[in-house]
């Protein structure tokens, strides 16, 4: 099976089972699902779908759902490293008694503030 079509598949998959136009359209990303759709439907191009596929998943990845056409990644430490743990940095609320917001860096490159305090979130590392 090539990359695009196992890719194609994914999103097939997706389109059957999720909200995905919904997602897709909240992240700005509705007509360049609309366009695979069609590429896939009238058997367009290979490389002007992958360019497609590449723009709906760096969508989807910086509203946070990742890179959903792409294969699931399992972290691997480098030889020589040690175990470690990845993590993923995000934004979290800076109150005293925080709520639960926590945004992704990748969609806020610059710390969003507080509604409440009128601080600017803290960046937090996650251990996944």
């Amino acid at each position: 099976m090539s990359q695009i079509t196992g890719r194609v598949e994914r999103l097939c998959a997706l389109l059957d089972e999720d909200d995905l136009w919904d997602y897709a359209e909240q992240a700005g990303a509705g007509q360049v699902l609309r366009q695979i759709v069609d590429i896939v439907d009238a058997g367009g191009r290979d490389d002007v779908l992958q360019g497609h596929l590449d723009t709906l998943d760096e969508a989807m990845a910086a509203f946070g759902l990742g890179a959903i056409t792409q294969p699931e990644r399992i972290y691997q430490p480098l030889p020589g490293t040690g175990a470690g743990h990845p993590v993923v940095q995000a934004w979290a609320c800076p109150a005293h008694r925080p709520c639960s917001r926590v945004e992704s860096t990748a969609a806020y490159p610059q710390p969003p503030v507080c509604a409440t305090t009128g601080k600017t979130l803290t960046l937090v590392r996650v251990p996944t």
